[in-house]
């Protein structure tokens, strides 16, 4: 698949890298393009004597140039696809050069073996599997000693109630959550530093009452960890990772796998000192069910798979083991192509409700819901909520700030809107209008 100009940039590192790339997309500045059914080649000239070889697999897409930048894909990478999608003419049709031919056959023999990676021998393994114990252990009496000193914590702050504490300012609040990080239960000490400076936005509304909803939520996930034995297994893998334990991608590429056609429906990045985490939110076209795939990377480089909002592959997924399993790994895909049948089946509020409830009976914790809901207008009177066809308001989560692109989007009609659903409401991440899906995150926000 070709992808245009708008799902091009969504792959670019950062939006210097995608303003860069837009520049290179002319033909002056490119020699010796070529393309076959599986690739793009082109050279570049930079500051150097020799241009730079910039080479693409069409198929994931993957990306590789020669010019010393760390961002992937670079610049060059992507002024080369912005350029097939504006003049494909100027692209000779034919068999790929050998620096092309050697970067495919390469790709393709790492992928088999790792593919063929051969499993330990049983001592082997046995003694890892010990070795692992053992650190699982030292680890748990970790987390039991600081779930302890938080549900403490958590007992006094209830007795004195939230509004003795908003005059201590967010140091309260950070101390508790660097005792999470001591106790290796890190996402504890995220959801208290956000827990904390809940009370301190000034444009926020119930604020005391998101913070009261979150502050309950850990006070449960602290008691299901004390009864964790006996909870049911997919359960106690849910409490484990919202700890902060890691399920090792060979283990869930273990589990069985679900085939489908799986439509790409939205996708965000967001960005942590110099870790970024890329969010897409998948939906299988026969089974129904909805997929997010998280992806990471350090710095400036590129994510390993090619994701693109507004696309849709045929593909295996493997989920993480849990009560309701949401997030998922990629397996085995087709080639991109372009969402050209809609997002699939919207529903209504009642639908949602009834979803939601049914989700939470499975998975109590869960924080995000998939939603992908019909006939939504924007409310021009007040553009924190969206009215379904039966005229009820759907408030949108305090931190959506592009109301008004809604709004223009719309202009009084009905809108299909994906987004997540915390129970109160409503994060909208895509929309589809005029046949064509528009990604909030990178077709609303430069």
């Amino acid at each position: 698949m070709i992808l245009d100009a708008t799902q091009i940039l969504a792959l670019a590192p950062d939006a210097a890298s995608a303003k860069a790339g837009s520049q290179l997309a002319m033909a002056r500045n490119w020699s010796n393009l070529g393309r076959s059914e599986s690739a793009l080649w082109g050279e570049c000239q930079g500051s150097g004597k020799q241009p730079y070889r910039t080479q693409i697999d069409l198929g994931e897409p993957a990306f590789k140039c020669s010019c010393p930048s760390r961002k992937f894909p670079c610049k060059h990478g992507l002024g080369l696809y912005l350029l097939l999608d504006a003049e494909p003419a100027l692209f000779n049709s034919g068999d790929a050069p050998a620096w092309v031919n050697d970067w495919l056959q390469g790709r393709q023999q790492r992928q088999e073996k790792k593919a063929a990676k051969p499993e330990p021998s049983p001592e082997a393994a046995a003694t890892a599997a010990a070795q692992a114990r053992k650190r699982e252990e030292k680890r748990e009496d970790k987390v039991d000693a600081g779930l302890h000193e938080l549900q403490t914590w958590l007992h006094d702050l209830a007795r004195e109630g939230l509004a003795s504490v908003r005059s201590r300012g967010q140091g309260f609040w950070d101390a508790i959550a660097a005792r999470m990080v001591d106790a290796q239960a890190a996402p504890l000490a995220r959801r208290l530093r956000r827990a904390g400076g809940m009370l301190y936005q000034s444009n926020l509304p119930h604020a005391e009452q998101l913070v009261a909803h979150e502050l309950a939520s850990l006070y449960l996930l602290g008691e299901a960890w004390r009864r964790l034995v006996d909870l049911p297994a997919p359960l106690q893998a849910d409490v484990r990772a919202l700890l902060g334990w890691s399920v090792s991608q060979e283990h869930v590429l273990r589990e069985t796998p679900l085939q489908d056609h799986w439509r790409v429906l939205s996708q965000t990045v967001s960005e942590d000192e110099r870790l970024r985490m890329r969010a897409s939110w998948l939906r299988g076209v026969t089974s129904g069910r909805w997929a997010l795939v998280l992806q990471y990377a350090a710095g400036t480089q590129g994510f390993e798979q090619g994701l693109v909002p507004g696309t849709a592959f045929d593909g295996a997924l493997h989920f993480y083991p849990g009560a309701f399993p949401l997030r998922a790994l990629v397996g085995p895909q087709a080639e991109l192509r372009a969402l050209a049948d809609g997002p699939g089946p919207a529903s209504g509020v009642d639908a949602l409700l009834d979803d939601y409830a049914h989700a939470l009976s499975a998975q109590p914790f869960l924080e995000r819901f998939p939603a992908l809901l019909a006939d939504l207008v924007p409310d021009a009177g007040d553009q924190r909520i969206l009215r379904d066809a039966q005229g009820r308001g759907i408030a949108l989560h305090p931190s959506f700030r592009h109301a008004i692109y809604l709004l223009a989007v719309s202009g009084g009609r009905p809108l299909t809107v994906f987004g997540e659903w915390d129970g109160r409401t409503l994060l909208p991440l895509s929309v589809w209008h005029e046949g064509r899906l528009l990604n909030i995150d990178s077709d609303f926000i430069s």
